[in-house]
């Protein structure tokens, strides 16, 4: 029995909200679980398949007791301790945990209501009976936008965990003697945020012989159609793959044809018919005469249309056919210079295990020795550690203004042991419902950057979101905005906000937005990238990372960027180190 990683992140966050809701054990526990559910959801390789392979513990924030239960899961289809602890809650509770916005004690006083299912609970917030119950107006509306939230939710698979498959699959047909090239398609090869099924093309002269070596490989549990030049397959995980294998005379053509989202397809078949071409994923065809003409390659099929070649990241109709027509005219402005990941020199928002007491959101899993390690690994300038804040609820201005001054001495410290790399002191802090920031200006003077971002409150009107932002960008010791939509892949829309404002004064006051690169935010928008950029707006491309295994992530950032047309110039943390100080006032 093939169990998904969404599942098991599901079964461990069951098991959380039972400890919750039982007010049993204590919230180290909770938050294991937690945690544990993150990184499995998160994780790029399925679970299950390292667990075959006696892999687990390269799963980070997997404990050895959680290991021995997922042991027990994947042997036996289910854990005795995880029925014990959700033993007396009804069903239904779990079914709303799935809901934007209700939590354990929530769900279990909608269950205590008589509600049985969710079908249930959308009839009596119709129907007024949840208010008449006691529930307030404004927390039926909220659940219901939650409802609607998770209608909306897609079955795409995100961005990251889809380019790590396609990289497998890509691997074993490049092992064929009979592939010439292969190529994932699509909206993977556009590094769209999220991705269907995954589709690859292949040149070869042997069609057959590649179908047959396709429908043989590991984990592949059906053949779903097979025929000379194509095949589809199902994967024991459930993703669906199809191949299609093209002569390698027009291999350009049918690379281009499944690569181009529609809008763009379509344009390029206009310009074409313009020219007396008509254009198929077989091939450029002269219409006069009927003639195939040779396109081995896209630079081949794309300058005999009279243009330079967009790269695939751009490829939606968004001007880039004007921009590669004008490029081969030797005319301006023609296709940008695409910002590259091997063009990041740091990373500046990521999370560590410093020890903090009641921080507003968990810590990372990391120490900042080991984050440290690592950017150096991955040939890093400069690294930022910028970890959640203390709790401003749970914490006195004094008390957070005197952790400040000890984590800013104790980077310090570490910086002048460290001589290959630079260590700055950042911060990621909240911005409040009203405006306000989550901690003192008097704790932010310490720091050499502050990153601030919402947290909460994701869903509120666009008025509000935007004065929100407003505020954090007209405060002078700000200098990033994270994850500026909030939006959630699969899970939470993007916040509304007058973005034109917002970008005026990110620009006017030289403040960044960020590029979040962690698999399900991929935020700010490749769109809005876009029309930052046209404002003036500096960007910065962070992972957000909690673990270190997840600053690897920095590629599908830079990918989004790619996406919304941006350069290295546009991009801070790819500047040398005297530019890069100097914005920052180092």
């Amino acid at each position: 029995m093939e169990i998904s990683n969404s599942r098991i992140a599901k079964i461990l966050r069951d098991v959380a909200a039972s400890y919750i809701i039982k007010n049993i054990g204590n919230i180290f526990q909770v938050r294991a679980y937690e945690n544990a559910a993150d990184s499995v959801e998160h994780s790029t390789t399925e679970v299950q398949d390292l667990w075959e392979e006696g892999r687990l513990e390269e799963i980070p924030a997997l404990g050895e007791k959680i290991r021995s239960y997922l042991d027990e899961l994947f042997k036996t289809g289910k854990v005795s301790h995880f029925a014990e602890i959700k033993k007396d809650i009804p069903e239904v509770v779990f079914e709303l945990l799935d809901i934007p916005g209700i939590g354990p004690k929530l769900a279990q006083k909608i269950a205590d209501l008589g509600i049985k299912s969710i079908e249930d609970l959308e009839i009596q917030i119709k129907t007024g009976s949840l208010v008449q119950k006691g529930f307030s107006a404004k927390l039926a509306q909220n659940i219901m936008e939650g409802l609607r939230e998770v209608k909306n939710r897609g079955k795409r698979m995100l961005l990251p965990y889809a380019f790590v498959q396609a990289e497998k699959v890509v691997a074993y047909l490049k092992q064929s003697q009979d592939v010439i090239d292969v190529h994932p398609l699509g909206s993977l090869r556009r590094m769209v945020a999220t991705v269907g099924d995954l589709d690859f093309s292949v040149s070869s002269n042997n069609n057959e012989k590649v179908v047959d070596y396709f429908c043989k490989m590991p984990g592949v549990s059906r053949v779903l159609d097979k025929g000379s030049y194509k095949a589809t397959v199902a994967l024991k995980s459930g993703i669906q793959l199809d191949l299609l294998v093209g002569e390698p005379n027009s291999y350009g053509a049918l690379l281009q044809h499944f690569t181009g989202s529609k809008s763009h397809n379509i344009k390029l078949r206009e310009l074409a018919n313009q020219m007396g071409y008509s254009l198929s994923e077989y091939g450029v065809k002269r219409v006069e005469d009927g003639k195939i003409i040779q396109t081995k390659t896209e630079d081949e099929f794309y300058k005999l249309l009279g243009m330079r070649t967009p790269l695939p990241e751009i490829r939606e109709d968004t001007g880039e056919i004007e921009a590669a027509l004008r490029q081969a005219q030797g005319k301006l402005p023609g296709l940008p210079k695409l910002v590259e990941s091997k063009n990041i020199k740091g990373d500046l928002h990521l999370h560590s295990n410093f020890p903090i007491k009641s921080p507003s959101h968990g810590p990372g899993g990391d120490t900042i020795e080991d984050i440290v390690k690592k950017a150096r690994a991955l040939n890093y300038e400069f690294v930022g550690i910028a970890d959640h804040s203390p709790g401003f609820s749970t914490n006195s201005p004094q008390e957070i203004i005197k952790w400040v001054k000890e984590r800013t001495n104790f980077i310090r410290e570490l910086q002048k042991r460290t001589k290959s790399i630079r260590i700055l002191n950042g911060l990621e802090i909240d911005i409040l419902g009203n405006g306000s920031l989550s901690i003192p200006d008097e704790a932010l003077v310490y720091l050499d950057y502050c990153i601030a971002g919402i947290h909460s409150g994701h869903r509120g009107t666009k008025e509000i979101i935007t004065k929100r932002l407003l505020n954090a960008l007209n405060n002078p010791y700000v200098d990033i905005v994270s994850h500026p939509t909030n939006r959630l892949l699969n899970e939470r829309d993007s916040s509304d906000a007058d973005w034109p404002q917002i970008f005026q004064a990110a620009a006017k006051n030289n403040k960044l937005l960020e590029i979040n690169a962690f698999p399900n935010r991929l935020d700010l928008r490749d769109d809005l990238v876009r029309l930052a950029l046209k404002s003036g707006v500096k960007l910065v491309v962070n992972t957000d990372a909690h673990q270190i295994e997840q600053m690897g992530n920095m590629l599908f950032g830079v990918a989004q960027a790619r996406r919304g047309w941006a350069t290295a110039k546009d991009i801070v943390n790819t500047w040398d180190w005297k530019n890069f100080a100097k914005w920052f006032n180092m």
